[in-house]
């Protein structure tokens, strides 16, 4: 049995040694997890190795996509390189002489290949990290007779300019996106997948926790700390039991959260979309505030089980709400900005 500090010390080891006998560009990833079905000892780790088992999970699904890409880089690079070597090979048999001193001016060519290497670069407007390897190539080279070259063809070099320019950028558009939402169907299901991606019992992954807190409660989550939240509210004055943007922001401020939170904390808080907080509204949003301080992800949209139970009705209406009737509703006094990043701004 080893605690956390101990499990991090074998951790890093681990990565250490694979480090000598892994030898890939990319550093390995080491998945930390546990097959104990008894009372964890150290209960430190638990959270621990079920984020683990969510990462190693979450990268299982996204294989068929990082192997597409994978196939698609390895393509574009060979490209660039056929194409570079079109471009050596070309030079190297112009500058062969026809009949006389072959064996000295090869001699030479190999010799000066790294400036073939800059004329070509500075030429064509060619990366230097899609050029063949110095020499490796100067090695090869030598086995290879200059005047059996072919010259360039033009053509062809434009067939992989073309290629590289719309085909490889239409097989990109194809791939499918970079993260699957919550709401999208798993690729890869069944088996051990169903365990981890168990949205049911209580017992799921971070059910219960942060903005599922209170998901299935008869009773609102926020009207647990409801008493604080109200003598927020009326030191604050609201106006017709409502908190204008300025003095809803004085408070929601204090976080220290940065302005783009805060905003998105604003438009899930304000429900009824009338550019003020009322009592409810306002409980809400420091309930949100909080969850966000402690960690954890704020939604892209309200969850129904934090809807003000008072705001229900008026959600439903607002929904039902023909497009062209939004307008009669009264407009938060924001500028464009403050609405998709910021705070609401004072009132005039």
């Amino acid at each position: 049995m080893v605690d956390h500090q101990q499990l991090m010390r074998v951790y890093g080891a681990l990565m250490w040694s694979l480090g000598k006998v892994l030898q890939t560009p990319e550093v390995a990833r080491v998945y930390i997890g546990s097959f104990w079905d008894q009372p964890l000892r150290f209960d430190v780790n638990r959270r621990l190795f079920e984020d683990e088992e969510q990462d190693l999970f979450r990268d299982m699904q996204s294989l068929p996509k990082n192997a597409a890409l994978r196939k698609l880089n390895d393509l574009i690079k060979r490209a660039r390189l056929a194409k570079v070597h079109a471009y050596i090979i070309s030079a190297l048999r112009k500058d062969m002489p026809s009949v006389f001193g072959k064996d000295g001016k090869k001699k030479d060519l190999i010799k000066n290949l790294g400036q073939i290497y800059d004329q070509i670069q500075r030429e064509h407007q060619i990366s230097p990290g899609d050029f063949p390897d110095l020499k490796k190539m100067q090695e090869l080279l030598v086995h290879h007779d200059f005047t059996k070259f072919h010259p360039l063809k033009p053509r062809l070099l434009e067939i992989v300019d073309k290629m590289l320019a719309e085909d490889i950028a239409h097989l990109m558009a194809m791939i499918p996106h970079e993260d699957i939402s919550a709401t999208s169907e798993p690729r890869v299901k069944g088996g051990a997948f169903d365990g981890v991606q168990d949205t049911v019992s209580p017992f799921g992954y971070k059910r219960g926790e942060g903005i599922d807190a209170g998901h299935g409660e008869p009773e609102w989550i926020v009207s647990k700390e409801r008493y604080k939240y109200d003598a927020m509210f009326d030191t604050l004055g609201p106006i017709d039991g409502k908190l204008t943007g300025a003095a809803a922001k004085s408070e929601m401020v204090k976080s220290k959260l940065p302005n783009s939170v805060l905003g998105k904390v604003w438009k899930l808080s304000d429900v009824d979309k009338d550019g003020m907080l009322d009592s409810d509204e306002f409980a809400l949003a420091m309930h949100l505030i909080e969850i966000k301080v402690n960690g954890h992800d704020l939604p892209t949209e309200l969850p129904e089980h934090l809807v003000p139970p008072s705001k229900h009705v008026h959600r439903r209406d607002l929904y039902l709400k023909p497009d062209g009737d939004q307008g009669a509703a009264k407009q938060p006094p924001f500028s464009i900005l403050a609405q998709e990043t910021q705070l609401p701004q004072s009132r005039p």
